[in-house]
């Protein structure tokens, strides 16, 4: 029989100290999507990434990959760099400060006026690295490692789900950053039910029929129990994720027919963000912890590198469901966080429709009984 089960504490979503400890159990444990980087298109660009108080340069080395590192000088500790974006003359990073010098892999090269002495070491103070996977255009970073990893190897689900919609050449047409007053957990567990659908999202109920009976998917249904996944998951007359339903550009040219017929394919990467795949554009939305009540989103929609200028109608028209699910979520998850802070409120209850959120729990439990004692 499916029971009722509690939700996490409810101090987990607003303590300062409980927050810190998430910071460290999971964003600086896990690898996590700091955006999208295909600008990064010769050896000596950069850009640097801000994830709760740390900054990493992340670069493109003498050999194009992807490399990433603290943004801290070995000498004393000086930022290295103050732009948020730029690119490495001579392929060579120089502290403002004392002007140490560093070559695009992190070695140091050069520390000019230094006087010498016998037990000075080149080789021990190259900066330090941060682990980094380069996918699709994407950039996944993870602050627990030194060394860098297949992306074969860590994100094979992201892969295998999107391997038909060509990413690394595709474009990116437009961009969203929201700022919302709620932890980081508020988010990920509005994003995993549709219990709310009916309520917050009538635009989408419209185009996703099972969204509107409050699953996220017709599996969860007692009524179809035991029945096979219906070929698609859109309305009869929809084709993508817009508000009448309607494409106005081409489809991405190597889909299969399932893949056609489904209408949208998603991709988790716990704990930054989520991947959708629809049949003519695909989102990227990303979340960076900001404080114990404050999380920033930032969407992305790309499509194929082969359609050409987009006019402000199309690309109204391509963002305007999606834009507006992201406005009425944020909405709710504030509503959700304001509640949390009740006095009499230590927990709440999660209903069958909710059973993606019980193992979200779960992974939050674990991982910090994994990294310290709860």
């Amino acid at each position: 029989m499916v029971k009722t089960v509690p939700t996490l504490p409810s101090h987990y979503y607003f303590d300062q100290a409980h927050f810190e400890r998430e910071l460290e159990a999971f964003w600086f444990q896990e690898w996590i999507c700091v955006g999208r980087f295909d600008d990064l298109s010769n050896p000596g660009d950069y850009r640097v990434v801000e994830l709760a108080g740390q900054s990493v340069i992340v670069l493109r080395d003498s050999q194009r990959v992807i490399r990433a590192m603290h943004n801290t000088c070995r000498h004393r500790g000086s930022l290295l760099c103050e732009r948020s974006a730029g690119h490495f003359t001579n392929g060579r990073i120089v502290c403002p400060y004392h002007a140490w010098t560093y070559g695009l892999e992190g070695n140091l090269e050069h520390t000019p006026w230094r006087l010498p002495s016998d037990d000075f070491n080149f080789g021990q103070f190259s900066l330090y690295r941060v682990g980094a996977i380069e996918w699709a255009g994407f950039v996944f970073l993870n602050f627990s490692l030194e060394e860098d990893a297949e992306a074969e190897e860590v994100l094979s689900p992201l892969i295998n789900n999107f391997q038909n919609w060509d990413l690394q050449t595709s474009k990116v047409v437009h961009q969203m950053e929201v700022e919302l007053a709620c932890n980081w957990k508020v988010f990920w567990e509005n994003f995993q039910e549709c219990y709310h659908c009916p309520s917050v999202h009538p635009e989408l109920c419209r185009i996703v029929p099972t969204y509107g009976e409050g699953y996220s998917s017709r599996s969860q249904n007692p009524a179809y129990a035991g029945t096979e996944e219906p070929e698609k998951r859109l309305a009869p007359e929809a084709v993508t994720w817009t508000l009448d339903g309607a494409s106005r550009l081409p489809a991405f040219r190597g889909l299969t027919q399932e893949e056609e017929n489904l209408g949208h394919v998603f991709g988790v990467s716990m704990p930054s963000g989520y991947f959708v795949g629809h049949v003519d554009y695909f989102r990227s939305v990303r979340m960076t912890p900001l404080a114990a009540e404050r999380t920033q989103l930032n969407v992305d929609w790309l499509v194929p590198a082969e359609i050409g200028e987009m006019d402000a109608g199309q690309i109204e028209h391509m963002i305007g469901l999606s834009a507006l699910v992201v406005e009425q979520d944020g909405r709710v998850c504030e509503l959700n966080q304001k509640g949390l802070k009740s006095r009499r409120h230590d927990s709440g209850v999660l209903v069958p429709q909710e059973s993606p959120i019980v193992k979200f729990r779960e992974y939050i439990r674990d991982g910090l009984a994994n990294a310290v004692s709860v």
